[in-house]
Formats: C-alpha cells, structure tokens, sequence
C-alpha cells in the first residue's frame, strides 16, 4: 500500500563507510528545506547513526518492539489489542523534529518466530508513512529490511560508494540484490561520494559505465562536512553554500521533478 500523500520515497544502501548515513542525513535536510515535508527517516543500519547525524535523540529501536512483542515459543499473542499495542509502540518510538521525523529500526532477527509482529510493524508502518511527504531510508549493504519488507516499496534507490573498486564491487553486488527483492522499485541509480580534486581514477570511472543503473552527480569531499562527522554535529550545522550541500540539494530537486 502506497500514501497518497508521499511523493518520494528515497532508499540508501552501501557498504560500511561509504558515508551514505551522512548522505541519507543531507537528504532529509534538502527535502525539509525545498518543503517536501514532513520527512520520515528511517535508520535500517544496525549501527545506526542517522539520529545523530540530524542531531536528535534516537528512539526506541524497532527491534525491541518486535522482540517483546514475541513470546520465546515463537507465538506471539494477536488479536486487535495486540495489534493497536504495537501500533501505540511505534508511534511512542518515533523521534519528531521541525519538518522531519526519525524511526530507528534496529538489529536483525533472532531465532524466534517474528511473521506476526512482523507484518503488524509492516502495517503500522504503512499508516505512519501516510502523514509525510516524503521518506529517506538508510539501508546497510545487505538491505535487510527491504528483503522482509518492513517498510514500503520505494521510488528510489540509491547505491552509493566510494571512487574505489572495493567500494564499486559492493555496490554492484547491491543493485544485483536489488532484483531480487520482494519490493518494486522505481529507478535504480549510482552516486559516487567523496570524490577529491583529483576526480574518479581511471579503472572505476571505466567500470562505472557498466553498471545497469543511472548516474547521480558526484559529491565531493569537504572537510568541514568530515569534521562535523567526526564532532557529532548535526548536517544542520553546515552553512547553506556548502559544496557538499549545494551539490545534495541539486540531486534532491532532480529527484523531486522525476517524482511529479
């Protein structure tokens, strides 16, 4: 099921130290500041981070939700009381900002039987996704909540790496996986992050060209965005002309166009 209300909805996925959170959090900045708001952003990294990248305080993770909300035995109590318990807990651990929200998933799976509650945070999710505007999903590489669909399906997908090959690997690897996935996705595309003065070395740039997916522009290095990751500072604290941002809210009018 799909809000009427959502007019785009953004997945993230890398691997680890790509600085997709920081992307998925300069995202959320730009949807806020070109008014496709209120934003929904979801951390679906288990080392999440993306609440204090906004600079907010995380909420309760999802998977705590759904770990009290099944019983060892793997059968959890249902019913419509169960149903609006999970529902009230989830909307208890959404974090509210001005123009934006944040709702951490958490770690994967345990041994335990989570079909039911499960597919009650997947409809609980549903109905919370129908009050924004738009949604920034930060993924880790293997995009495991995608592949259990605990969230919906969504018009973008975003591959981000690094200007190596290590890093291109993984990301072909996750647009492969993508296919793969239970989840309709709308466009798939590439963004290459962190390019220094010396551009995308020959190899990859080569590579690049081969993968089935459409190019975003490049965002380039910036240290002040590197040290405000480094201090805990928000995106928020990153002047308006900086080039890393400048460079974010040009992607983000682009999507929002393709959107309509």
């Amino acid at each position: 099921m799909r809000s009427k209300k959502l007019k785009l909805s953004i997945a993230i996925a890398g691997k680890g130290g790509t600085g997709k959170t920081t992307l998925s959090a300069l995202l959320v900045r730009c949807l806020k500041e070109q008014g496709v708001r209120p934003v929904l952003a979801v951390d679906a990294d288990p080392n999440s981070n993306l609440a204090d990248a906004l600079g907010v305080e995380e909420g309760r993770p999802l998977s705590e939700i759904r770990e009290t909300g099944s019983t060892p035995e793997g059968s959890p109590a249902s019913g419509i009381g169960r149903a609006r318990a999970i529902e009230d807990e989830l909307h208890r651990a959404i974090t509210e900002s001005e123009g934006f929200d944040v709702i951490t998933m958490g770690c994967g799976e345990g041994p335990r039987c989570y079909c039911y509650v499960n597919n009650l945070l997947r409809k609980s999710l549903d109905e919370v996704v129908g009050g924004y505007q738009s949604l920034v999903l930060d993924n880790e590489a293997g995009m495991e909540h995608l592949s259990r669909r605990t969230t919906n399906d969504v018009d973008v997908l975003i591959a981000v790496l690094n200007p190596t090959m290590p890093s291109l690997r993984a990301v072909t690897r996750i647009l492969k996986l993508s296919h793969e996935l239970p989840v309709n996705i709308g466009r798939r595309v590439v963004l290459v992050n962190r390019v220094g003065p010396d551009g995308i070395p020959g190899p990859v740039a080569e590579a690049l060209t081969q993968l089935d997916a459409e190019r975003l522009s490049d965002v380039p290095q910036n240290a002040d965005v590197e040290r405000a990751g480094a201090e805990g500072q928000s995106v928020f604290s990153l002047p308006a002309d900086n080039p890393t941002v400048l460079t974010v809210q040009q992607i983000v009018k682009g999507l929002t166009v393709k959107a309509t």
